[in-house]
């Protein structure tokens, strides 16, 4: 009975550590629309343009790009002022291989070095907003991903989450009081994953039934 208690307080203490969508904007070439947001997204509105309301398809290759951190306020509790700094300016390298890891799952992906451009597929940028390296730790960034093919913006949209003071020796998806940095930064980079793929759990798909009149 014990194993069992223990294994779902960490299921229900793993889901109050995760990042979240919440502001959208989906761009394509038709008429505009305005919904409001899903149940994840703290009650804020999503606005759509959209082709009938049909989103991007699927890319042939993604580029990622290091995200811009020098503006983001960055907090880290752990280490000297000078490790702090070190620690902000690698954090971008850090994400853009969890998030290289995660897209490529879609197609094919790579992380654009310095003078590199993206000339076809997607383009996957951003900039950090808020990294609070702490307990309870925090990550806020903002997400742009730009169809290099026909030259525009097909998602945009803001990322917010943390730790959410999980206890001190942590969960499967949360650091507790070791470096939730780490954990924040996977975290962020599977919530775009789940975003961007239609159906990551493949529910619904079949194997060998086949359904008869």
């Amino acid at each position: 009975m014990k194993p069992l208690i223990a294994l779902l307080t960490s299921l229900l203490l793993c889901a109050c550590a995760d990042m979240r969508v919440t502001r959208t904007e989906v761009a394509g070439g038709g008429g505009g629309s305005a919904v409001s947001s899903d149940a994840k997204d703290y009650g804020s509105g999503i606005h759509m343009v959209t082709n009938c309301g049909v989103g991007a398809p699927a890319p042939k290759a993604i580029y990622i790009r290091p995200f811009c951190v020098d503006t983001a306020v960055y907090t880290d509790d752990l280490g000297t002022p000078g490790e702090a700094v070190i620690r902000k300016a690698i954090a971008p390298l850090e994400f853009a291989a969890d998030l290289k890891e995660q897209l490529e799952k879609l197609a094919p992906a790579r992380i654009l070095k310095e003078g590199e451009y993206a000339r076809t597929g997607w383009l996957v940028e951003g900039e950090f907003n808020v990294i609070e390296s702490t307990h309870p730790s925090r990550l806020a960034l903002h997400v742009k991903i730009r169809d290099m093919d026909k030259h525009r913006t097909v998602y945009e949209f803001d990322m917010d989450g943390g730790s959410n003071g999980q206890w001190h020796w942590g969960t499967l998806r949360a650091a507790g009081h070791g470096r939730p940095l780490h954990f924040d930064l996977q975290n962020a980079a599977e919530r775009i994953y789940l975003v961007l793929e239609p159906n990551p759990y493949r529910y619904g798909k079949r194997s060998d039934l086949v359904l008869t009149e």
